[in-house]
């Protein structure tokens, strides 16, 4: 009997590492974007070509006061910054 407890208890050991190897991938692996376009993280409705047509009228200092008013995300204003290069 001793011997039957000892393989139960290896089998599920085996299975137990398994799955948190299975878990452990899944959970460090980055999800993957749609789209690697520079627009991705802008908000809905706001393309680059708004942000070019804006910032050439308005200038940069008064279109970064404006996002920061608006409570835009530095991120968000760093994907739109990338849109005038």
């Amino acid at each position: 009997m001793p011997h039957r407890r000892a393989n139960a208890f290896l089998i599920l050991t085996v299975a137990a590492i398994f799955l948190l190897a299975v878990a452990l991938i899944l959970l460090m692996t980055r999800p993957a974007w749609p789209s690697t376009s520079p627009d991705s993280g802008l908000p809905a409705g706001i393309t680059c070509e708004l942000i070019r047509e804006k910032v050439a009228e308005h200038g940069k200092a008064v279109a970064l006061a404006w996002a920061l008013k608006q409570g835009y995300s530095f991120a968000q204003i760093r994907v739109a910054r990338r849109c005038l290069k």
